[in-house]
């Protein structure tokens, strides 16, 4: 299943194309054929809504922060479950 997905932007690396990580530190090139084309191009620290390798929206950087912190408790209580399982 394909899910959306928050990335940082790191680099421009040619038109209409950015280099950016995703929640785990992974990095990958993303096109942004699929943003609105009257805004600017996004810029490095900007962050980015990504659906199979599209970037389809813009976060706000607070926005995008809360969303992670929530992933992050998610996935701790997760990893808990499972130590306490085995």
């Amino acid at each position: 299943m394909c899910q959306s997905r928050l990335h940082l932007v790191r680099s421009v690396t040619g038109p209409g194309k950015v280099l950016v990580e995703d929640m785990d530190g992974r990095c990958h090139e993303v096109s942004l054929l699929a943003l609105e084309p009257s805004e600017p191009e996004p810029a490095p620290g900007e962050w980015l809504v990504v659906h199979s390798g599209y970037a389809i929206d813009r976060a706000e950087a607070r926005d995008a922060e809360i969303a992670l912190a929530e992933v992050r408790r998610s996935r701790l209580c997760e990893d808990k479950e499972q130590r306490s399982a085995s």
